[in-house]
């Protein structure tokens, strides 16, 4: 598509929303007549003019589902006019037909995007602009409720049941607005949703899918807090009083969520039940407010999406570039951060998670795929690696961390190890350490900024002493040393430099014989074909010469397929010749990945 085709359409939409805003004014002034709603014949035509244009983009959209949902809503309308239903009319403009334009602009704006100059459109690229918090602060105390609940669904009429049925009998003390949105469901689900007292019912004739659909219902949304959740979970005495317990204790938190029986990222937490009854009692017992188990991540999963709603207005809403809805989280959590705002994983708040209903239609085979790619194209950073915690973290000796008040992380990527050990060193003594970093990638800046109290990029470790301002009670090393340029005396004795007496050091060796290493190997991947080999004693030895004690060491080992593990025994069997216990050692050093060191340094000056 060319630059004045798509600068045409763009402005063309402006001109719609121009329409819409003076039928909204005429609304608002009670002064609206028949003349007026020849508006709404002009964008049905503007409707069948995108469509045409777009069907040949090659980019994944649904303008036609769009479009055809708001065809529906302006022959409602029409209709409402003439049988004089003014309730229906007023409620269809507001909640359907305005809110379904403003989706179409969206994706419209997605798919042009490349062809047009964003800052000419500034409403439609929130991303470009910077967010006022005190303007959501502000927009926050003239809400009309509390919290906006916004349940999605599509079909699965049984579960949408159990989980609204939920969210009534829990939700206590908190003064809420249930919106319920039909996404062109077919079994009854409709019907269902008009039969509750008092909710806010959002029916799309035709399915625009998760992101477009969640979207409809947060536009609608009046209250205070929006707390998005799907129709496949159950909700638990105080699972609402609780988020907002949290997000409420800081102006900078702006996005709140709790755990569930069956999630990943870390949020998953595991209570033992046997039926429905008996797992509300068990949560009634867990969901006791207790700050000590808050999180502050990098990413954080919606099992409930609880944000300033007009902070989800600031920034757009879910992007609607990610089709499928796959690492749609990855992609608001990333922008909410970088919007000036925590995130956190509220671990003092159970729910139990089905698994994937609302979702299933979407996620199709390669749907994974298809949204990492759009998350890269996006930042440049590949959500799974950059933006997930190294599970070694898990191996470290939290309590002898008593005194870490400090830390400094040294290449970890997006931060999200980096936070977690913060986390961890906060539940275990009450402690929020201060948090540094420091990497030698400056794709990783932005995002470490978002939370460190001060973040430098370095090309080698001698650079970090005349870069690294305070003395530290922890180091974290992410990368693993053998990685480095850098050799081994340099990085430990750098490392020195920065710590306080009795600092220590937490840091990992890569085992270049593992399976994984083996791999890599064979195939194109520099660093490992770079990579030093340490053995063991040799850098304790080393290591105890510059002034450290070994505190721990352990090998790490994640689990593995059976076809890996099964290669493994072969190849440990055939370098054993047949030896059981020769093979048996064969197999733990293949198996392990990684070496993880925990050290205190001495200061033999002081």
């Amino acid at each position: 598509m060319n630059n004045y085709t798509s600068i045409e359409l763009m402005d063309s939409l402006k001109v719609g929303r121009e329409g819409i805003m003076y039928l909204e004014s005429c609304i608002n002034k009670g002064e609206i007549n028949l003349s007026d709603l020849s508006l709404l014949d002009d964008l049905t035509d503007l409707l069948d003019l995108i469509e045409n244009v777009v069907e040949k983009v090659t980019k994944p959209q649904r303008v036609k589902e769009i479009n055809s949902n708001i065809k529906f809503y302006i022959e409602s309308l029409k209709n409402s006019v003439v049988i004089e239903d003014v309730e229906s009319f007023l409620y269809n403009f507001r909640f359907h037909f305005k809110s379904l334009y403003r989706i179409l602009e969206y994706e419209v704006a997605y798919i042009l995007e490349n062809d047009i100059d964003k800052y000419q459109y500034p409403e439609l690229y929130p991303d470009i602009n910077t967010i006022d918090h005190n303007i959501i602060m502000e927009k926050g105390n003239e809400s009309r409720f509390k919290v906006s609940i916004v349940l999605l669904a599509y079909n699965n009429i049984n579960y949408t049941r159990d989980c609204v049925e939920s969210i009534i009998k829990h939700t206590n003390n908190i003064d809420y607005e249930l919106i319920l949105v039909d996404n062109g469901s077919t079994d009854g689900t409709k019907e269902y949703f008009e039969s509750i007292p008092n909710a806010k019912v959002i029916h799309l004739k035709y399915n625009i899918h998760l992101v477009k659909g969640f979207n409809i219902g947060l536009m609608a949304a009046e209250g205070k807090y929006s707390a998005a959740v799907c129709n496949d979970f159950i909700f638990t005495p105080n699972w609402l009083y609780n988020l907002i317990l949290c997000i409420e204790s800081d102006p900078t938190i702006g996005f709140v969520s709790p755990g569930a029986t069956s999630i990943s990222n870390m949020q998953q937490i595991d209570i033992p039940f046997n039926s429905k009854e008996e797992f509300e009692k068990e949560a009634e017992r867990y969901n006791v407010s207790n700050s000590r188990k808050w999180e502050e991540r990098v990413v954080l999963l919606p099992n409930v999406l609880c944000c300033p709603t007009a902070l989800l207005d600031s920034i757009g809403y879910y992007d609607t570039r990610f089709y499928r809805g796959e690492f749609l989280d990855d992609d608001i959590s990333f922008r909410i951060r970088r919007a000036g705002y925590k995130l956190i994983y509220c671990g003092d708040t159970i729910t139990h998670h089905y698994g994937s209903l609302t979702t299933s239609i979407d996620h199709q085979s390669n749907s994974l795929e298809e949204g990492r790619k759009t998350f890269y194209e996006k930042y440049g950073l590949d959500a799974w690696v950059d933006a997930r915690m190294n599970r070694a973290y898990l191996q470290i000796q939290f309590d002898k961390l008593s005194d870490a008040k400090s830390i400094l992380g040294i290449d970890t990527k997006c931060g999200a190890t980096l936070l977690q050990i913060k986390n961890y060193i906060w539940s275990a003594h009450g402690i929020t350490p201060k948090v540094f970093s420091a990497t030698t990638d400056q794709k990783y800046l932005a995002d470490l900024k978002t939370f460190a109290a001060s973040s430098v990029t370095f090309d080698y470790f001698g650079q970090l002493s005349s870069k690294i301002e305070n003395k530290m009670d922890l180091i974290y090393i992410d990368r693993p040393l053998n990685f480095y340029d850098d050799d081994l005396e340099t990085i430990l004795t750098v490392c020195a430099q920065l710590l306080k007496n009795d600092g220590k050091v937490v840091c990992m060796i890569k085992n270049m014989i593992s399976i994984e290493s083996i791999y890599s190997m064979l195939g194109s991947a520099n660093d490992n074909h770079n990579a030093k080999l340490y053995i063991s004693d040799v850098f304790c030895s080393q290591a105890n010469m510059l002034g450290y004690n070994i505190d721990f060491i352990t090998n790490i080992s994640f689990e593995k397929d059976r076809s890996t593990e099964t290669k493994i025994s072969e190849l440990a069997h055939i370098l054993a010749e047949g030896n059981v216990r020769e093979s048996q050692y064969v197999r733990s050093k293949i198996s392990s990945e990684f070496t993880i060191y925990q050290m205190t340094y001495h200061n033999s000056k002081l």
